[in-house]
């Protein structure tokens, strides 16, 4: 078998000159062809990065929804214990001025906002949204209601067939716990 036809048996190309100055003792083909990479990451540190949570540009106001994809550069940021901090940057894409600043953050397990954009934060009223409460999970604890009109829709909506509260967390624990009929 010929020498070409075992380099295209191995799948690239070692040049002469590469094994005649002995570079091959001190540094890879990539690094003595002076390459920077094949892929966007490798020659700019550019990630695909996806928005974990709907936010607002702080410079145009505009809507910037949950999971809308960028080309972001990404930075180490630091540590948190053994974990690595990241930071992305990123520009809006609606008015391509401002810059983004996303930053992971491993003691709250999320993404921080750091510049550039704000959290969209969405509050309701229980009582607006016609909703009883938020159930605690926490044994006995059973609905904790916002306000004492949302107990009294509760108290109505509990009601058994001989007048008494009906209360649906007992029956979850007690078929939780073993306690069968």
């Amino acid at each position: 078998m010929s020498s070409l036809s075992a380099t295209q048996a191995d799948g690239y190309y070692i040049p002469p000159s590469y094994i005649e100055s002995g570079a091959y003792k001190k540094q890879s083909i990539n690094q003595y062809a002076k390459s920077k990479g094949h892929n966007q990451y490798l020659q700019r540190s550019v990630v695909r990065f996806e928005l974990p949570y709907d936010g607002f540009c702080t410079k145009c106001n505009g809507h910037v929804g949950k999971g809308t994809r960028f080309n972001a550069h990404k930075k180490d940021g630091g540590f948190y214990l053994s974990s690595k901090i990241h930071e992305f940057e990123m520009k809006c894409r609606l008015c391509a001025e401002c810059h983004f600043v996303i930053r992971t953050n491993p003691k709250g397990r999320c993404f921080d906002y750091v510049k550039g954009i704000k959290k969209k934060v969405e509050e309701f009223d229980t009582v607006e949204a016609g909703t009883l409460g938020v159930i605690d999970t926490e044994l006995g604890n059973g609905i904790i209601s916002s306000s004492d009109a949302a107990a009294a829709a509760l108290a109505d909506v509990g009601e058994g067939k001989d007048g008494q509260y009906y209360d649906p967390l007992s029956k979850l624990q007690s078929s939780a716990m073993g306690e069968r009929k």
